[in-house]
């Protein structure tokens, strides 16, 4: 019986373990895309702002056509890297003490994950245009 015990202990360690594990690098996978997220942020506030400066101006035509494109481009790859970044940040968040209904729980890891997502792709934003000012 103590050994049978034992054993019981230490597969649950293990998987204790390996659950941890597994929830640290979806947080790390989800960091990198919210850092992705943050740098098609910046450049979509780069390219739409030549988009407005060369609207109307015959000259630049050609670079306003490119620049609503790039500007496209990258706004819709925000969305989808924050999409893809709370998706991820949503599975590694457990409220397995939390004796609330299952709904309640969902709502609540949704409304966490895309708390943490937004606010670490602003904070990467920030840090990201600060190294590239200053640099």
């Amino acid at each position: 019986m103590p050994t049978e015990f034992a054993t019981n202990r230490l597969q649950t360690a293990s998987k204790t373990g390996t659950s941890q594990a597994s929830s640290i690098l979806r947080v790390l996978v989800s960091t990198a895309l919210m850092a992705a997220a943050a740098n098609c942020f910046l450049k979509y506030w780069w390219w739409a702002a030549c988009y407005s400066a060369w609207y109307g101006l015959p000259k630049f035509h050609e670079q306003w056509k490119a620049a609503g494109a790039n500007a496209s481009f990258n706004g819709w790859s925000v969305i989808v890297l924050e999409f893809a970044s709370v998706t991820i940040m949503y599975t590694s968040i457990r409220l397995r003490y939390v004796n609330l209904s299952p709904s309640i729980r969902t709502a609540i890891r949704i409304a966490a994950s895309l708390t943490l997502t937004v606010f670490g792709t602003g904070l990467l934003a920030l840090g990201l245009a600060w190294l590239k000012q200053s640099h």
